[in-house]
């Protein structure tokens, strides 16, 4: 492989290197190169949250155990900028180069840490709540740290993210996913994660809804009562720019709208095991021909944001193929992300990114 200014510009076997090219290759030694990591769901400024988190007992005690660590004076700020600037070098580390990150409060922080070492990151600024009020500009639907990225990067790098269609305006949902669509960006979304927001979209009902009712819902509430992936289908945020992350509770009506309307569904296997919401149906996906790739999720709900980790849980738990593991891991990721031009795979024209396949993978 040939690279000139970071970009491949030639493929070929060593014996035809050696005879095209009057300089000796970079030799790696007995190791099996493939194209930089992709990871398309991860919080990086909730990395300070590392293994504070109530685990293992469900969504909504988790949610509980956050809420008063993400309280702005719950953690010193240089703590929080040390965890944030100490979880980008591990991601870059274990071979990620691209990085999907929902972000409200810091995308500056996550931007200037992934600056320092070398991480792409597409910034997805997500809406959520029920305190919206539709302009016809669309201002008001971005959050206010937006505007602290650098003109640039929120031009080229940076799209609006809905958070759930449990926890946020259904109206700043549409609107965002039309922002998206309007600007050729991928939309991004938790959807069907945990079993109280099937409850609560279906019934009005359960923990999840007492507890948002106190924080979120307006007193008017009115359960739509449709299933998760249903509902989002109605509103229109299911196309082929659509990432679905986690989809963790899908029945086969649910599977076969996923696969009508060409969304690609995110798999965070290890958040899903540490929070405690359960097994999404991976074969069933595969099955069906979804596109799949994959996410760590956050240091909040996830040991580390090392993406073999999650590769390793979908070969040994949810047998996987490793070919199908690897496309998930690269092309896949830098499909929906828009950036299949650059990364993805290695050929000619693209960026020189490499990650090293680990030896069990092999």
């Amino acid at each position: 492989m040939v690279a000139h200014h970071g970009v491949i510009t030639d493929v070929l076997p060593y014996a035809e290197f050696c005879a095209a090219y009057p300089f000796s290759p970079q030799d790696l030694g007995p190791a099996t190169i493939l194209p930089g990591l992709v990871n398309c769901h991860t919080h990086l400024e909730l990395s300070h949250l590392a293994e504070r988190a109530t685990c293992g007992k469900g969504f909504e005690a988790w949610i509980d155990s956050l809420l008063p660590l993400m309280a702005p004076d719950a953690v010193p700020a240089a703590d929080r900028l040390h965890a944030l600037d100490q979880a980008v070098a591990s991601m870059v580390r274990t071979g990620t180069v691209l990085a999907a990150d929902v972000s409200s409060a810091a995308p500056l922080h996550v931007h200037e840490a992934a600056l320092r070492h070398g991480l792409h990151v597409e910034h997805q600024m997500e809406v959520f709540g029920y305190a919206f009020s539709p302009r016809p500009d669309m201002q008001n639907i971005w959050p206010a740290a937006a505007s602290s990225l650098p003109a640039q990067v929120r031009k080229r790098n940076t799209a609006l993210a809905g958070h759930a269609l449990y926890s946020t305006h259904p109206a700043a949902l549409v609107l965002a996913k039309q922002w998206c669509r309007s600007h050729e960006r991928h939309f991004s979304m938790h959807l069907a994660e945990h079993p109280g927001e099937e409850q609560m979209l279906l019934r009005g009902t359960g923990s999840l809804h007492a507890m948002l009712s106190r924080r979120v819902l307006p007193a008017d509430f009115t359960a739509p009562g449709m299933r998760p992936v249903s509902y989002a289908a109605e509103l229109g945020l299911l196309d082929e720019c659509t990432l679905a992350v986690h989809c963790v509770h899908c029945n086969d009506a649910d599977i076969a709208l996923l696969h009508a309307s060409g969304a690609t569904v995110c798999l965070c296997p290890r958040s899903n095991a540490l929070i405690g919401v359960g097994c999404p149906p991976v074969q069933s996906f595969m099955e069906a021909g979804i596109p799949l790739c994959i996410g760590t999720d956050s240091l909040a709900s996830n040991h580390n944001l090392n993406l073999w980790n999650e590769a390793r849980v979908l070969r040994d738990e949810y047998h996987i193929p490793v070919p199908a593991l690897l496309r998930m891991l690269t092309a896949e990721g830098a499909r929906i992300l828009g950036h299949s031009h650059t990364l993805g795979s290695l050929e000619p024209g693209k960026l020189f990114r490499y990650a090293v396949l680990p030896n069990d993978f092999s």
